[in-house]
């Protein structure tokens, strides 16, 4: 019997790690693990023992994108389009709505649609050999599944053009320079990096951190005066909050515990 596409939960100390497996096709996506994220990203959104979200790849790969040996079929383009936005879709769209902050930890080939899953989270912490490639046009495809969005804001328009249209690969602190990855570590360092990156990120206001992301992804496009009016509703919001008045509290509490430098 062949081994099928599955997803690893695991969650620790405030953080789910959510690890993708597809055995032979350096996890490559099909509907079954499309499914399960969707249902793991959902659930870990949705969980208040949850403050972040790590997204990686079982073994030597994070996410070979789509799987090769399915494509060129006779499919009509409705039901490519029906498969794009009811299965692959959902994915990024859940990863960009979650309230949680999401890490992508690239511990080794991120290409294509895996790529675009990677750009969707927050922050991207890869591996020094991990490599990253738009590789859509070698087989004579568009960016469907959010690179075309997400690349030009991240790494600016001239960068994504010439990575989109020349599918070549980048590592390392190339990826770094440029802005497309957060971080690029030692391949000895990936899971102890990214793990105390999230175990930041779990130790911030929750309600602040899903605001402060949603301004973000809220901003982008529209005027600065429309992003004062955003930000100035979510700030009236959180300034009213439990939450503000205990982080307040401990900031002071921690100040007066700080030893004074002598005058």
């Amino acid at each position: 019997m062949s081994e099928t596409s599955s997803l690893d939960i695991a969650t620790a100390d405030g953080t789910a790690v959510l690890t993708m497996r597809n055995p032979g096709k350096k996890n490559a996506f099909d509907a079954h693990l499309l499914d399960l994220l969707h249902g793991a990203i959902t659930d870990a959104s949705d969980d208040p023992a949850v403050r972040a979200i790590v997204l990686t790849g079982h073994g030597d790969a994070f996410c070979a994108g789509g799987d090769v040996s399915a494509m060129g079929g006779d499919q009509d383009a409705t039901d490519h389009l029906d498969y794009l936005t009811s299965r692959i879709h959902r994915v990024p769209l859940d990863l960009m709505a979650s309230p949680k902050p999401t890490i992508a930890m690239i511990n080794g080939p991120a290409v294509g649609a895996g790529l675009d899953i990677a750009l969707a989270c927050d922050l991207r912490v890869a591996a020094e050999s991990a490599v990253l490639r738009e590789a859509y046009i070698r087989v004579g495809l568009a960016a469907g599944d959010g690179g075309a969005w997400l690349l030009p804001r991240i790494v600016g328009r001239g960068v994504a053009l010439e990575l989109l249209l020349t599918a070549r690969p980048v590592r390392g602190e190339e990826a770094k320079r440029i802005g497309l990855v957060t971080e690029s570590v030692p391949d000895s360092e990936l899971r102890e990096r990214t793990m105390a990156l999230a175990a930041r990120l779990a130790e911030m206001p929750p309600n602040a951190l899903a605001a402060m992301k949603s301004l973000v992804n809220d901003c982008d496009g529209v005027t600065f005066e429309a992003g004062l009016r955003r930000s100035g509703h979510a700030v009236a919001v959180l300034q009213s909050s439990r939450e503000h008045t205990e982080a307040i509290r401990a900031l002071r509490a921690q100040r007066r515990e700080q030893p004074k430098e002598p005058a």
